[in-house]
């Protein structure tokens, strides 16, 4: 008689044994169709990355390393306040709680009469919700980031627009003393209050592009706008934060909690549909006449494969985006430093009467742009790297898997859920 999987000593060695087999099926990728980045894992590989994510072995969350004390602040803030975490949490809370009462309500004599694959299927569904509500959470603390990005660069842009405005009022006054003094053409201050009108109107719709930007972190997070700015400050830059994508680092997918839930799923069907090891074993060797293309075991093994080639291809464009921002932000750096010099060397040409004012327009408007674009491209890369970190499953950890306790975050009584 063939062993079924539901047949195994326990849940957790049921886990373990189709964990490895789902992993050793999705390992055997070549590298050009990962892109060259993922070369193939052996089963020690696969097998010790299958652990690391099982006990919770895994790199810290990525706001806890990030350097910015105050957007690991408001990431926690958010998670904890989030609607919909909230009532993902409570659902998770009802279902084992229903799970437990039903549980008591079978006397132990009408349990034996029960198979144990029954038992096994529920825990994992229910492990397979728990990884669902992981990666909901590490989500919700990317949009968190990218919002606070968001505000950051507006905070940044904002500043240098105000600090410009003053240069180029301050360029409008010399041109019109070397005006009066007939050293200078009308065409000067023309030039001169076009840059201060121009830069004026950009400063203000700078100003509501930030409030704005402030609302939508306040609503991510739960925070009033008063304490969201106190929290911020008045002044603020793009944090410097790079994912590392240098070297042959390979990528992984065992962390991803959005893989780790569809796994548990087919593990739960699989195990409903009384799928043995023996119709895995004839999955991953190529066995058609015992494991048919239509067969439960054939099917689950082909998701999951599809699943993880996807998610290896995301993987590699957010590596692609990391490494593209990061040389977009140091070609800007060089631009910029050569652009501040083009800009200071023009004024004070200007000003001992050997440049024109047409030069220094041209040079202060360029200088404007190219430091807009630098603040862009840091603001840019830090998105992508969390992108890159949220893929790589450095967004959630074991405690998430863990329906919270009643009362925490959001209290229930204000929070509406369907």
């Amino acid at each position: 008689m063939r062993n079924s999987v539901s047949d195994l000593p326990s849940y957790r060695s049921t886990l373990a044994a189709t964990t490895l087999a789902l992993l050793l099926a999705g390992c055997t990728a070549t590298q050009a169709e990962l892109g060259g980045l993922q070369p193939e894992a052996s089963a020690a590989e696969a097998g010790s990355e299958a652990a690391a994510a099982a006990d919770g072995a895994w790199q810290p969350l990525w706001w806890q390393t990030a350097g910015d004390p105050v957007l690991a602040d408001l990431v926690e803030r958010g998670l904890k306040a989030n609607p919909s975490l909230v009532c993902d949490s409570l659902s998770l809370q009802a279902r084992e709680l229903q799970a437990d009462a039903a549980a008591r309500k079978l006397g132990s004599r009408i349990q034996r009469l029960f198979n144990a694959s029954a038992k096994n299927a529920d825990e994992a569904a229910s492990q397979a919700r728990a990884y669902r509500y992981a990666d909901r959470r590490a989500h919700v603390a990317a949009d968190i980031a990218v919002a606070y990005f968001e505000v950051r660069r507006l905070q940044e842009v904002f500043d240098l627009r105000a600090k410009m405005l003053a240069q180029f009022n301050d360029n409008a006054e010399i041109a019109g003393f070397r005006r009066e003094a007939g050293l200078a053409p009308g065409l000067d201050t023309g030039l001169a209050g076009s840059l201060v009108s121009v830069t004026q109107s950009d400063l203000d719709a700078s100003r509501e592009r930030l409030e704005a930007a402030k609302r939508e972190l306040a609503r991510l997070t739960g925070m009033e706008l008063e304490g969201l700015a106190t929290a911020l400050g008045d002044e603020g830059q793009v944090p410097d934060i790079a994912a590392n994508v240098a070297g042959t680092t390979r990528l992984s997918v065992a962390h991803r909690a959005d893989l780790l839930a569809l796994e548990n799923s087919l593990i739960a069907d699989m195990t409903r549909q009384k799928v043995t090891q023996e119709d895995l074993d004839a999955v991953l060797s190529g066995d058609t006449e015992t494991a048919p293309a239509d067969s439960p075991a054939a099917l689950a093994v082909a998701k999951y494969r599809e699943a993880q080639r996807d998610a290896f291809a995301g993987m590699t464009r957010d590596r692609e985006a990391v490494a593209a921002a990061a040389a977009r932000q140091a070609k800007l750096e060089k631009s910029g430093r050569s652009a501040r010099m083009t800009a200071k060397d023009a004024r004070l040409a200007y000003r001992s009467g050997t440049g024109d004012f047409s030069t220094v327009y041209v040079a202060e408007a360029a200088a404007l742009a190219v430091e807009e674009a630098r603040i862009r491209a840091r603001a840019d890369l830090a998105t992508a790297s969390i992108r890159l970190w949220t893929a790589q499953g450095r967004g959630w950890s074991e405690a998430d898997l863990a329906a919270p306790a009643p009362g925490v975050g959001v209290l229930p009584e204000v929070t509406v859920c369907e």
